[in-house]
Parts: C-alpha cells; sequence; structure tokens
C-alpha cells in the first residue's frame, strides 16, 4: 500500500483546496477522499480519536493510489496551525514533501471567520465580535456547543503565519517546504503551478485553466445547516453501520443535503477601524514572514 509523499498543510483559506482540486486532476497525482483527513494534528481532539484513527484506517484512504501515481497527497489545513502535526508527519515520512500557503492575516481573519460561521464552528455573525471574544473563549467561556476545536477560534493565533512557518523550518528541512503566497497564486495561478509541479517532481499536465475553488460560502437555510454539518449521533452511528455492511467508505446522503443547501455570497465587511486593529495586531507576525521568506509584506499592514 502506497504512503503519501506529498502534504498540503495549511493555512486555511490561503488557496488550499484550489490547489488540491488542481492536483487532484493531475494524472499523476493521488489525492485522498476527504482530503483532509487531519491524522497527525493529535492536539485536535475531534480530528484525531486514538481507536479510529489509527494508523490502518489512515492508509486505507490511499487504497487506489497505484504506479502511476507519481505524487500521493491529503491536504489537510490545520496541520500548520498544530503544533503537532509538522514533527509526527516527518517521523512518519522523513522524506515527505510540504506545501503551506499563506495569505495577508488581515484578510484571512474575516474569510476564516466565515468558514468557522458556515461549518457551525462560530456562532457570532460579525466579525470584530468574534475577534473580541477571543480571551474569554481561551477560558473556555461563550464557545459554541458546536464548535470542534475552541482553538480554531482563536483568530489571532490562526493567522499568525509567521509563528507557524517558523516552527514549520525548525521541524522540516527548508528544501522540503514549498510555501506559496495568495497573492501570487491569485495573480499568477499559471506560474505558481508551474513551480508546484517542479517542486513534487511531476510532468506538466498542460493545465491553462484555473476556476475558482471554495468561494465563500452561505448557507440557504439555518435549520438544514445544523441538521447537515453537526447531524444527531444516532443518524451518525446509523450511517456507520450500513457504510460497514455495503462496504462503501461514503453514502453521500448528507453531502447531497449540504450541497443544496449552500450559496455562493459576499462575507460580512469589516470596518477600516476594526482593519486598523488586525494590521496593528498582525503587524510583527508579518514581519517576521516576511523575513523567513525574504519578502518584503508590508503592505499588507500599511
Amino acid at each position: 500500500m502506497r504512503k503519501p509523499n506529498l502534504f498540503i498543510i495549511g493555512a486555511p483559506k490561503c488557496g488550499t483546496t484550489a490547489l488540491s482540486e488542481y492536483l487532484r486532476e493531475h494524472p499523476a497525482v493521488f489525492v485522498t477522499q476527504p482530503k483532509e483527513p487531519h491524522f497527525f494534528s493529535k492536539d485536535f481532539p475531534y480530528y484525531y480519536s486514538p481507536g479510529h484513527a489509527t494508523l490502518d484506517h489512515y492508509l486505507r484512504l490511499y487504497e487506489d493510489a497505484g504506479p502511476e501515481h507519481l505524487a500521493v497527497c491529503e491536504a489537510s489545513v490545520w496541520y500548520l496551525y498544530s503544533q503537532v502535526a509538522a514533527e509526527e508527519i516527518i517521523g512518519f515520512a522523513p522524506d515527505a514533501r510540504i506545501i503551506v500557503m499563506v495569505r495577508n492575516p488581515v484578510e484571512m481573519m474575516p474569510s476564516l471567520h466565515s468558514q468557522m460561521l458556515f461549518v457551525q464552528d462560530e456562532d457570532r455573525p460579525d466579525p470584530k465580535a468574534a475577534w473580541d471574544l477571543q480571551a474569554v473563549r481561551r477560558d473556555g467561556r461563550s464557545v459554541p456547543a458546536t464548535c470542534r476545536v475552541p482553538a480554531f477560534l482563536q483568530y489571532g493565533d490562526a493567522c499568525s503565519l509567521g509563528a507557524q512557518v517558523e516552527r514549520l523550518f525548525a521541524t522540516v528541512p527548508r528544501e522540503q517546504v514549498k510555501v506559496i503566497v495568495f497573492d501570487d497564486f491569485r495573480r499568477d495561478p499559471l506560474g505558481v503551478w508551474r513551480e508546484v509541479l517542479d517542486f513534487a517532481g511531476l510532468p506538466d499536465d498542460g493545465r491553462t485553466e484555473f476556476p475558482v475553488v471554495n468561494a465563500n460560502k452561505r448557507h440557504r437555510n439555518a435549520t438544514i445547516a445544523r441538521f447537515s454539518q453537526r447531524p444527531p449521533a444516532p443518524l451518525v452511528a446509523a450511517s456507520r453501520l450500513v457504510k460497514r455492511l455495503t462496504g462503501r467508505s461514503r453514502l453521500g446522503v448528507l453531502r447531497w443535503l449540504k450541497d443544496r443547501n449552500r450559496t455562493v455570497g459576499e462575507r460580512t465587511a469589516i470596518s477600516p477601524e476594526f482593519t486598523r486593529e488586525l494590521e496593528d495586531y498582525f503587524r510583527d507576525d508579518v514581519a517576521l514572514l516576511g523575513r523567513l521568506l525574504d519578502r518584503d509584506f508590508s503592505a499588507w499592514v500599511n
């Protein structure tokens, strides 16, 4: 059975879904389904549950990877934020190639908030209100009952990509890491795509079209959203039984329901005052990221 040799490890809302989908369509690449198993983020209990997320369970995700697949990939966006995932990955696959995607944190924070709201981790529609609750939530208060991992709502930490990349570089050899800046990906997707192919040792597949993937989403109906995003425990148990009896890995019912309840919409705009607050908060981390990548990102926070 094949093991993964290519990991997209984050960050969320930085283009990882688009890149993983482009890679999935490359004939020499295998990408897991689901794309985000999060097996190595053992500090996030929602994802890592001993007895269920065993190594055998994880490796079965790669059963369909064949000799034609030069890159065997997964894309778990919280690995970069995790304190332990990078070390676990390199312990498991010492020669693995790792892709990181980073973004202006002043843009990333409201985008991440919108995503957390969509998946029912967040219950405050206003990003500024959610930002102001971080200290309270760090103490375990005002955390939504549907939140999978309370650390996801620490937006300041989650969007401090300089600190996260610094931790990664201290763990993984620099030549095994490819950092993509979302601004570059958005401006010149073909150029970045060719860099990714070169980094992963993949032949050019002739791709020239790069459609938008994972645009900002909203629910048509809040009740259906709560049911589909966090289905009742008896329904989950019944689904697992049916999958075990039929030998199917996915039934697709909840996916069908989610797709029909989803629409694309603009996220809530943030005020100029909140923008300046975010710029002040992230200024030092942005400078750190610039030093690590030998880039000038000062325009992000000015």
